[in-house]
C-alpha cells in the first residue's frame, strides 16, 4: 500500500515573436490542461514525460531543458492513488460483485475506510464546460479495492522542455481513448487559466521556466 506512484508533468515553452508561450491542451470533458501522466512499469521519468507529451500533443521531437523539482507527496489526507489498475468490488472480498469499469493506475480517489485487506474508496468523474463548471456526472463509483492496488504516496516530477518542431498555433489530435485533444500555445504572461489543481503546478514552477 506504500508503493510510490510516480507522475510527470511537461512545461513545453517556446518564444514566438518575442513572446514566451506555454503549450497546453483542451481536453473535451476536463478543461485546459498541461501535458502530464503516470510513469509506467520499467520507464524512467525522462522517458515517461516525453511519451506523455507525444500522447497528449502529438509532438515527437522534444528536448528536456531542465528538471524543475517535484512534489514529494501530492495527496491530501483523505486521498489515495491507484497503484495498479484494479477491479472495484461492492463488498470487501474478491468474490463480491465487481463494477464493470476498472480504475486505472495513477487515478486519485477519495479514501473512506479500511477493512482487512481492502480499502473503501469513492471516485466521481465529471464532465465540465469551457469554464470548468461541472455539467454532468460520467462516473460515480464507491466500493472496495485490494490494499495491494492502492497507495498513500504520489510523487510528481516537473520538467521544462523545448521543441524544434514547426507547429501551428493550435491543432487537434485523437487520443488513445477516442477523445479529440486540442493543443495550443498560450502566452506565459499573464499566467494562463489551467484547471485545478494544475494551476498550483504552474505557480510552483513559474519562476523557473
Amino acid at each position: 500500500m506504500n508503493k510510490v506512484v510516480q507522475k510527470v508533468t511537461a512545461f513545453i515553452v517556446r518564444e514566438n515573436n518575442g513572446v514566451r508561450e506555454l503549450l497546453v491542451f483542451k481536453h473535451p470533458t476536463a478543461g485546459v490542461q498541461i501535458p502530464a501522466g503516470t510513469v509506467e512499469a520499467g520507464e524512467d521519468i525522462e522517458t515517461a514525460v516525453k511519451r506523455e507529451v507525444y500522447e497528449e500533443t502529438g509532438l515527437q521531437f522534444v528536448e528536456i531543458e531542465n528538471y524543475l523539482g517535484c512534489f514529494e507527496n501530492e495527496l491530501e489526507n483523505n486521498q489515495r492513488i491507484i497503484a495498479e489498475t484494479t477491479q472495484v468490488y461492492i463488498e470487501p472480498n474478491l468474490n463480491a460483485i465487481p463494477y464493470r469499469r476498472k480504475l486505472p493506475k495513477g487515478l486519485t480517489v477519495d479514501y473512506l475506510s479500511a477493512q482487512g485487506d481492502f480499502t473503501r474508496i469513492s471516485y466521481i468523474e465529471y464532465e465540465y464546460d469551457q469554464f470548468y463548471e461541472p455539467i454532468c456526472v460520467d462516473a460515480n463509483i464507491t466500493g472496495w479495492v485490494p490494499n495491494e492496488n492502492i497507495s498513500t504516496r504520489k510523487k510528481r516530477h516537473f520538467f521544462h522542455l523545448s521543441t524544434q518542431e514547426e507547429t501551428a498555433d493550435a491543432w487537434e489530435l485523437k487520443s488513445d481513448q477516442g477523445h479529440i485533444f486540442k493543443p495550443y500555445w498560450t502566452p506565459l504572461s499573464p499566467k494562463p487559466q489551467i484547471i485545478p489543481p494544475q494551476d498550483k503546478w504552474l505557480d510552483f514552477v513559474y519562476e523557473r521556466i
